[in-house]
C-alpha cells in the first residue's frame, strides 16, 4: 500500500515536471519562431529599401546625373576612346587619357642636340627660351619643362625654379602625358632633393601628394601610382591625406573599362569587393558607354530598416561589403543574389534568439514547477510517513491487545480454576487449600497491578495523572523498592549500592517506586535465571542518579530510541516470548519527565543494559 502510494506520487511529480519542461520548451520554440519572423520581416524591409535605392542609382544612367549624384558617386561617359568624369575630381586616375596634341616635327631638334650631344646646357636653355614664349600652350609647356631641366643641369637652380613656376601656371596642359602643374611640382621636389633642401622638399612633396589624392589631375593608373610612390619617398613619413573612397572608385572604373573593352553586356550592374566596396552600373548603345559608380556605403541607409538587428551586404565569397555581422549569431536570415537579383547577398543576424526576454518568466515558472513538485514530494513523504506510522501504531495496538489478553489470561485462568475448586470444595488437604488461597491472592494482586498500570498509563497519556510531590529521601525510597522486589524475586539477586550524601528530591513516592519496580522487573525478565541485577545511586551537582544494570540480552542500537514508545516491544522480547504489554518503559519515561528528570539507556546486544534515572535534587540528606 505504502509502495503504491509512493509510486503514484513519484509518477505524478514526474508527469508535472515533464509537462512543465514541455511547456518551457514550447515557449522557447514560439519565442524563437517569433524572432525568426521578425528577422524575416526586417530582411524584407532591407531588401525593399535596397531595391528603391538601386532603382534611383540606375536612373542616373538615364538622366546623366542631372538630378545630382549621391555623395561619393561618379558618372563616366566614354565616346571615341575618350572618358569624361563627373564630377571632374571624382577619380584619382582614369582608365584611359585622350591622345596628346601633336607638336610640329623638328621643333625641339636643335635644343635636344645641344643638350644631349654637345651637353651645352646654357646654349640649349638659350634656344628653349625663345620657344617658351610661344603662343601655343602645348609648345610653351614642353619648352618650359625642357628649359627647367637644362637650367638644373647647368647648375642654375634659381633659373630652374623660375621655369618651373612659369610651367605651373599652365595647369592641366599636358606635357609628355602629364599635367604641367604636376610636372612643375615633381621637378621642384627633385631639385630640392638634389640640393638637400629638406624643408622645401617636405613642403613641395606634401603639396604634390595632397593634390594627387584630390584627383584634380588626369592621370592613368601607372602614372598615378608612380607619382604617389615618389611623393611618399620624398616625404619619408606616412602622409595624412589618403585616397580613401576615390582610390576604390578609380580601381573599379579601371576594371569596368577593361571589362567593357573585352565585350561586357550592354547593360548590367556589379559590385567590386574589398575594404571599400564599390557598386557599379552601366549601359551602352554600342558607341557611347555610360557608367555610374558609388561606394557601397552609400546604400547603408537601407540597412537602417533592420532596426535592432545587425544587417550586412556580402559578396559571392562571403566577404562583408558594408554593415555589421554578429559573431556568434544565434539567428541569421539571408536573401541571396539569385533570389533578389541584387549584386550582393543580404544578411541579417541576431545575438538574441528570442529566449532572453523569457528568462525571468521561465525562472518564475520553473521555480513554481519545482515548488509544486517539491510540495508533491513533501506531501507524498508526509502522507507516507503518516500512513506508515498509523500502520505501525495499529500493529503495536494489535500486539498490545494480544499481549494484554495473554497477561490477563494467565491470572484469570488460575483464579477461575481455584474458584471452581473452592466452589466444589474439592481440596485434598488443608495444605493444598492454603496454597490455592495463596495463588488466588497472588494472581489477584497481579491482575490488579495490570489493571492499575493500564489505568495509570491512560491517565498519563491524557495528562490527568497528577503527582503528589513532597520531600523524599531518595536513598530510603530506592532501598525500600529493592528490598520489596528482592522478596518476590524468586531467586534473582539484586545488589544495591547507595552513595553517601544523596540529596532529597521532591517527588511522588508511589510513582517513582513504580518506575524503579518496572526497571527491576525488566532487568530480571531479560536476564538468564538466576538473574543478577545491580542498583547504584550517586549524586553530582545536586542531581540524583539511579542506575539499574543487568547482564541480559541487551538492546540493538536501532531499537534504543523506540523502546520508550508505547506498545513497542523489542525484537528480542518477541523472539524469546517474554511477557509484557509494551507500556512499562513508556510509563517510566512519563513518570521521570513528570518529575523534571530524564531517563537514559546504555546497552549492547549480549552484554546487558543500564538504565539511568536522573532526577533533580534539593539539599543533601
Amino acid at each position: 500500500m505504502q509502495g503504491l502510494f509512493l509510486a503514484f506520487t513519484l509518477l505524478t511529480g514526474a508527469a508535472v515536471g515533464w509537462l512543465g519542461w514541455r511547456l518551457l520548451a514550447q515557449d522557447r520554440a514560439l519565442a524563437r519562431q517569433r524572432k525568426v519572423e521578425q528577422l524575416e520581416a526586417a530582411a524584407d524591409r532591407v531588401t525593399g529599401a535596397l531595391y528603391r535605392q538601386m532603382a534611383e542609382f540606375e536612373e542616373l544612367l538615364l538622366t546623366g546625373g542631372k538630378r545630382g549624384l549621391p555623395e561619393g558617386a561618379v558618372l563616366l561617359r566614354s565616346q571615341s576612346q575618350q572618358i569624361a568624369v563627373s564630377p571632374p575630381d571624382g577619380l584619382l586616375y582614369l582608365p584611359v587619357l585622350p591622345a596628346p596634341p601633336t607638336i610640329p616635327d623638328g621643333l625641339f631638334t636643335n635644343a635636344e642636340a645641344l643638350e644631349f650631344q654637345r651637353t651645352d646646357f646654357l646654349a640649349a636653355a638659350s634656344a628653349l627660351r625663345r620657344l617658351a614664349a610661344s603662343g601655343d600652350r602645348f609648345v610653351r609647356a614642353e619648352a618650359l619643362a625642357r628649359l627647367a631641366r637644362n637650367w638644373k643641369k647647368a647648375g642654375r637652380p634659381e633659373a630652374a625654379l623660375a621655369a618651373y613656376a612659369q610651367l605651373s601656371t599652365l595647369g592641366a596642359t599636358m606635357v609628355d602625358g602629364l599635367p604641367a602643374h604636376l610636372v612643375a611640382l615633381e621637378g621642384r621636389c627633385s631639385l630640392f632633393h638634389e640640393l638637400r633642401n629638406a624643408g622645401d622638399l617636405e613642403r613641395e612633396a606634401g603639396i604634390l601628394h595632397n593634390r594627387l589624392m584630390s584627383g584634380e589631375w588626369s592621370l592613368v593608373k601607372s602614372s598615378y601610382e608612380f607619382q604617389v610612390a615618389q611623393a611618399r619617398r620624398w616625404l619619408r613619413r606616412t602622409p595624412e591625406a589618403e585616397g580613401g573612397g576615390k582610390e576604390a572608385l578609380s580601381a573599379a572604373a579601371d576594371l569596368l573599362w577593361q571589362a567593357w573593352q573585352r565585350g561586357s553586356p550592354p547593360k548590367g550592374r556589379t559590385i567590386f569587393g574589398g575594404d571599400r566596396a564599390v557598386l557599379a552600373a552601366w549601359s551602352s548603345d554600342g558607341e557611347e558607354w555610360t557608367a555610374v559608380l558609388a561606394p557601397a556605403l552609400a546604400f547603408d541607409a537601407a540597412l537602417l530598416e533592420a532596426g535592432s538587428f545587425e544587417a550586412a551586404l556580402i559578396d559571392d565569397e562571403g566577404r562583408r561589403l558594408i554593415g555589421r555581422i554578429n559573431k556568434p549569431a544565434r539567428l541569421r536570415v539571408e536573401r541571396s543574389q539569385a533570389s533578389t537579383k541584387l549584386p550582393w547577398t543580404v544578411l541579417l543576424t541576431s545575438r538574441d534568439d528570442g529566449t532572453a526576454e523569457l528568462a525571468g518568466r521561465h525562472r518564475l515558472l520553473g521555480g513554481g514547477l519545482a515548488m509544486l513538485v517539491a510540495l508533491l514530494a513533501a506531501a507524498g513523504f508526509i502522507v507516507s510517513r503518516a500512513v506508515s506510522k498509523e500502520m505501525a501504531v495499529a500493529q503495536l495496538q494489535t500486539d498490545f491487545v494480544a499481549a494484554v489478553s495473554h497477561e490477563f489470561r494467565s491470572p484469570l485462568a488460575s483464579i477461575s480454576q481455584i474458584a471452581e475448586l473452592l466452589d466444589a470444595d474439592r481440596w485434598p488437604t488443608p495444605d493444598h487449600r492454603r496454597r490455592g488461597q495463596e495463588i488466588l491472592t497472588r494472581e489477584t494482586a497481579r491482575l490488579r497491578r495490570l489493571v492499575e498500570g493500564l489505568l495509570d498509563f491512560a491517565r498519563m497519556e491524557a495528562g490527568t495523572a497528577g503527582y503528589r510531590l513532597a520531600p523524599l529521601d531518595g536513598a530510603e525510597m530506592v532501598r525500600g523498592v529493592v528490598n520489596e522486589f528482592q522478596a518476590s524475586a524468586n531467586g534473582s539477586q539484586i545488589e544495591l549500592s547507595i552513595a553517601t550524601g544523596l540529596p532529597h528530591i521532591r517527588g511522588d513516592r508511589e510513582a517513582l517506586s513504580r518506575a524503579l519496580w518496572n526497571l527491576l522487573e525488566n532487568a530480571v525478565k531479560y536476564s538468564a535465571p538466576p538473574a543478577r541485577v545491580w542498583v547504584e545511586t550517586s549524586a553530582r551537582d545536586g542531581v540524583l542518579a539511579i542506575r539499574v544494570r543487568d547482564e541480559g540480552t541487551g538492546i540493538p542500537g536501532g531499537e534504543q530510541a523506540q523502546i520508550f514508545n508505547k506498545f513497542y516491544r523489542g525484537s528480542e522480547a518477541k523472539a524469546r516470548g517474554v511477557k509484557g504489554t509494551g507500556l512499562g518503559l513508556a510509563m517510566v519515561r512519563h513518570i521521570v519527565e513528570g518529575h523534571g528528570g530524564v531517563i537514559r539507556v546504555e546497552s549492547e546486544p549480549g552484554r546487558g543494559s543500564t538504565f539511568t534515572l536522573i532526577l533533580p535534587g534539593g539539599e543533601p540528606a
